[in-house]
């Protein structure tokens, strides 16, 4: 079973991932397309704030097993029953 990463592993992933420094002497994140989904990174706890807007957005994610194309869900409603030969 994996752990949860640190709020500091989760801020580089998000700068992995194209995230940006509001400025240079902030510790809040911000989604290069849309600033107000954001979060705040304290260094001292090392946690993360995340905006309202982040919240509702992460709320609309459906979660996909691992391995698993993401259409995945989409798949299984389509997959048709098997039938067995005789």
């Amino acid at each position: 079973m994996s752990t949860k990463p640190t709020a500091k592993q989760q801020v580089q992933a998000m700068l992995d991932r194209g995230w940006l420094w509001r400025d240079a002497y902030s510790d809040v994140l911000v989604h290069p397309e849309d600033y107000t989904l954001s979060a705040t990174y304290d260094r001292t706890t090392d946690t993360l704030t995340l905006s309202p807007a982040l919240i509702e957005a992460l709320a609309l994610v459906i979660p996909t097993p691992a391995g698993r194309n993401p259409r995945y869900w989409r798949d299984e409603q389509k997959a048709k029953p098997k039938t067995a030969k005789l």
